[in-house]
Formats: structure tokens, sequence, C-alpha cells
């Protein structure tokens, strides 16, 4: 209740504790809202994620600054560079260019540098180990594991007398990791550095067909738009729970809204559809922003060029 205090109402407390602590609440309760208060803050992350990358792609920084179509042109070509080099060095010099263009953008270099490598690079280095046994790829002993007095038989397949680590085998799941930890860095240098609308409209420069990019900008934005209705699901279904469920209950209440949700999504396309034919809409990705060739663009262009024919030329002196 509002009360009043030496002549002015007062607030109770419970109304300026802020927004409710989903976190707390998964700790400390348990049962059928347990599955909900989860989803709700992997959700709620999701969105926040997209935020974030949108606020950090409009920010001032140097790959900011430059043309949609240059930062793409620049990422495929050194994307495909990446796959070609054979040399550790080179690979460990584009790793620092994206340390340094990350750092020059104004991005936060540590906590992307965790998240690039500790995923995708992390979970193909661990799947490449077997690789690194002479088992799957002989070579050059680097490391050794274990001697047999006789070479070992099972199932009529003959395996070596050691086992033991090639110095091939490590050396081809390093240059793996390597190329996997460069590519996805340079993929998310492009994308964070780039707004949605305008990454996709550069994409004409490739001359990807127009049905293709309006396909990608709708799911896009049907799946940010799905993700926010999911969103005010969940929290209502999760502040109208009381007590613990029995399992065939909490069954029926995720069918319940899984059905839900799939019909408000096609009442949803129905409406844009109709909303989109009578705007006359093309097809094409629209975007506020004009993109024009400027001297920064240019500049950009040829340090790419630059950059890919140095590579090339210590590919070709080491090699």
């Amino acid at each position: 209740m509002i009360g009043e205090e030496e002549g002015k109402l007062t607030v109770p407390d419970w109304m300026g504790q802020g927004t409710m602590d989903y976190k707390q609440n998964i700790k400390s309760n348990g049962g059928s809202s347990k599955y909900l208060l989860k989803s709700i803050v992997q959700m709620r992350k999701a969105l926040s994620e997209e935020m974030i990358t949108e606020r950090l792609a409009r920010q001032p920084g140097l790959l900011q600054g430059v043309d949609p179509r240059v930062k793409l042109i620049g990422t495929i070509s050194l994307i495909l560079l990446v796959g070609m080099t054979r040399s550790i060095c080179l690979l460990l010099v584009l790793w620092g260019l994206t340390l340094v263009l990350m750092y020059l953008s104004k991005l936060p270099v540590c906590s992307l540098e965790k998240r690039i490598w500790g995923i995708i690079p992390l979970w193909t280095l661990i799947a490449s180990i077997p690789a690194m046994f002479n088992i799957f790829n002989d070579g050059t002993p680097l490391f050794m594991l274990h001697q047999w007095s006789e070479a070992p038989a099972w199932l009529g397949i003959n395996f070596p007398a050691s086992l033991f680590i090639s110095k091939q085998g490590a050396m081809a799941v390093l240059y793996l990791f390597l190329r996997v930890g460069i590519s996805v860095s340079l993929g998310v240098l492009l994308t964070i550095t780039t707004p949605v609308a305008r990454l996709l409209k550069s994409l004409q420069v490739l001359r990807v067909p127009a049905l293709f990019v309006m396909i990608i900008d709708m799911t896009y934005r049907y799946l940010l738009l799905l993700l926010n209705i999911s969103i005010e699901m969940f929290e209502a279904r999760s502040q109208r729970t009381v007590g613990n469920l029995s399992l065939r209950k909490r069954q029926e209440m995720v069918g319940s809204s899984l059905a839900a949700l799939f019909v408000k999504s096609m009442s949803l396309s129905d409406e844009v559809y109709q909303a989109m034919t009578a705007r006359c809409y093309t097809g094409e990705a629209v975007c506020t922003d004009e993109m024009n060739w400027r001297r920064v663009d240019i500049v950009s262009l040829l340090v790419i060029i630059t950059i890919v024919f140095i590579v090339l030329i210590g590919e070709y002196l080491i090699g």
C-alpha cells in the first residue's frame, strides 16, 4: 500500500527493487518454474548481446568508419588467404592484425578473444586431437607415449608397435586450430563493426540475389521479434505458476506455449506480408544510410590489397 509520511506520499519498498533477478530466482526456486526462469535468462541474454553488437557497430572506430562493401571484400580475401597459407608465422601475423583492428575499432579485445577462441576453435582442436597420433597420421615422432614389444593386432587390423604423437600430425592440428580461430575472428570483426542493414545491403557487391538477401533479412528480424514474444510469454507463465507441477502438467505447459507461439508467428507473418505489399516492397535491402565511396574507403581497399600481396610474397619466399 502507498503510505503517507510528513504529508507526502511514500512508495512501498518492493516497488523500488527494480526488475526481477532471474538468476537469483533460479537458485532459490525449483520444480516447474526453474526451466521457465532459465529460458527467460537465456533469451534475455541473446537480446542483450544483439543490442550490444548494434551499439558497438555504431560507435566511432576504425572499422566502423569503413564502407561495408570494402570490409566484406577484405574479410573474404583474408579468410581465403588464411586457408591457403602454409606458414605458422604468417598465420600469427594475421592473428596479430585482427587484434590491432579490434583495438583500433574500440572493441573489448580480451572478452572477444575469449569468446572467439573458446568456442569453435577450441572444439575444433578437441575434435582433431586424434589426428596427432601416428595411428592416423604417421610421421616423425615428437612425443613417445608407449612402446610395445610386438605390434598389436585387433579384429584383423595390425597397429604400429609404438604409439606417439607425430610432428606432422601436431602441425596439421595446429594449422587447423589457427585457421579456424583467425577466420572466426575476421568474421566477428565484420559483423560486430557493421550494422545488419548495411551488411546485408553490401552483399549486392557480390551479386547475391535480392531474394536471398531478403530471406536473410526477414529471418534475422523475425528471430529477434519471436524471441521478444517468447520472453513475454515465459514471463507471464512464470508469474502465474504457483507451486510445483507434475511432469505431465509441465509437458502440457510447454506444448501449449509452443502452439501459442506458432499461432502468433503465423498471424504476424500475414500482417507483415500485407503491410509490405501495401507499401510496394520490392525485395531489395533498404538502408537509411547511403553508401558512397570515400577517400578512406579507397585507402582501406589499397591497404587490404597490400596485405594480401605481402602475405603471398612471404608465402612464396618461405615455401
